[in-house]
């Protein structure tokens, strides 16, 4: 009965993730002086241990734009959700806020928080990240700790993709999206 009760709660949330996620209308700009001060130095973290990510720090360079988001958090039990936060930049000036969210079904238990910076490579891919038509695809993982990390080693329809996991423990063979919105400054 308890399980019953847990799966109930997580298909709630999901389908109000899905919800929240159709309305493309609201903004994703955080509230107050004081959050909009907090999102810019978490951002400005997130993208300092993203450029000492030999991997990830050419993309510095290559790419005319970024969205980084320096946490996101998944809770997972048949049904998985995950939101998170961040701000954008374009040609190394803010530019707005973004929103991560996905819904996923599979086999899946656990949670995690994990930071994710998303590189643009060409003008099509930003514009369709900026207009909310961008979406990626969730994949199988199993990460524990801190010291899981994934990248795509190179862009692919003009995005890279490189995910650090901050924290928790997630076992998922999931199939899903990612779907983000965007709100200029």
């Amino acid at each position: 009965m308890r399980i019953r009760s847990y799966v109930l709660a997580i298909m709630c949330v999901a389908l109000s993730a899905i919800a929240m996620g159709c309305s493309s209308d609201r903004s994703v700009a955080p509230s107050t002086p004081g959050a909009q001060l907090d999102s810019a130095d978490a951002a400005a973290r997130t993208t300092a241990d993203f450029r000492n990510d030999s991997d990830a720090t050419k993309f510095f360079d290559s790419a005319i734009a970024y969205a980084v988001f320096p946490k996101i958090t998944k809770g997972a039990l048949g049904i998985g959700v995950s939101d998170g936060r961040g701000e954008v930049f374009q040609d190394g000036v803010f530019v707005g806020y973004a929103q991560a969210t996905s819904v996923t079904i599979g086999a899946q238990i656990g949670g995690q928080t994990f930071s994710q910076i998303i590189f643009f490579q060409n003008s099509f891919a930003f514009d369709k990240f900026t207009n909310n038509q961008f979406t990626g695809q969730a994949s199988a993982a199993a990460v524990a700790g801190k010291s899981g990390s994934s990248a795509m080693a190179d862009y692919n329809n003009g995005v890279a993709v490189f995910t650090s996991n901050n924290n928790g423990l997630i076992l998922a063979a999931d199939i899903g999206g990612q779907k983000f919105r965007y709100t200029a400054k």
